[in-house]
């Protein structure tokens, strides 16, 4: 049975289903103690429509969160986040949301590079050059050395349709790994590439996410990880063969699990 789960969503972000009451009776009909509720950043000045909420949400999500807090506050403890990107123009806000205790943690979603304005330039999930892994990885360790990131959410995204685990994706991978054991932020194994099931990746059947190459390296590194449910419907929180199939991977790559962030994320 799983403790914790800190990479929920919640129907703001256009892709989600369930209210957010849903997620926490789920969370509590499996035995969970934390639920941290982490939906796509919602950003001031930047509209990206069926992948995150707009801004106006933002006060709405804050304020049903931590109504919730306090009604379940007996039965299950319950933080406030963002799965948010390594936007550097961003920084400043993430600051200042986590400073005033606004937001009680983030985690890293690399699906994005973003320019000074506020323009996309780069999509992780389809790489097709060198430059774009480097890019990926780089953005990441930005993300990872500022401190304002708990979790590096499905930290091999970038793999998602890339065939072959070359030299290119072994260096950008290792310096990623290292990174997470310096600032001791643990690599999740997202629940939701397992639920989507095996995908064709050139001449390979495997899922996007987690990888059986990085998860060997992370291994072999002995770095942290930690299981995200990456829910975006209450039935996703507590998933029993998404999580079977975890607890496999884990045992067949001879992980380090952490079960929950409660030392990390303080208020």
């Amino acid at each position: 049975m799983f403790l914790a789960n800190y990479h929920t969503h919640t129907k703001r972000c256009g892709h989600a289903t369930g209210e957010d009451e849903d997620y926490i009776l789920e969370a509590l009909g499996h035995g969970l103690r934390y639920l941290g509720f982490s939906d796509h950043a919602m950003l001031p000045g930047f509209s990206e429509p069926y992948k995150r909420g707009e801004f106006e949400l933002f006060d709405d999500y804050v304020s049903s969160i931590n109504s919730l807090k306090e009604k379940y506050k007996d039965q299950i403890t319950i933080y406030l986040g963002y799965e948010a990107e390594s936007f550097p123009c961003y920084y400043t806000f993430y600051k200042e949301m986590l400073d005033n205790g606004v937001l009680d943690y983030m985690i890293l979603g690399n699906h994005c590079a973003m320019n000074d304005n506020h323009e996309i330039y780069a999509r992780f999930s389809n790489i097709t050059s060198p430059s774009q892994i480097y890019l990926y990885k780089d953005l990441a360790i930005k993300a990872i050395s500022s401190g304002m990131f708990k979790i590096f959410a499905h930290p091999d995204y970038f793999l998602s349709n890339i065939e072959n685990f070359d030299s290119d994706c072994k260096k950008a991978s290792r310096e990623m790994i290292e990174a997470c054991i310096a600032y001791d932020v643990p690599l999740e194994i997202n629940l939701a590439g397992i639920r989507t099931g095996e995908k064709q990746v050139g001449k390979k059947k495997r899922w996007w996410y987690p990888t059986d190459d990085f998860f060997k390296m992370v291994s072999k590194y002995k770095a942290k990880c930690i299981i995200g449910a990456d829910a975006h419907s209450p039935l996703q929180i507590g998933d029993e063969a998404a999580e079977y199939a975890a607890v496999e991977f884990i045992k067949e790559h001879d992980l380090i699990v952490v079960d929950r962030l409660d030392t990390i994320i303080q208020h």
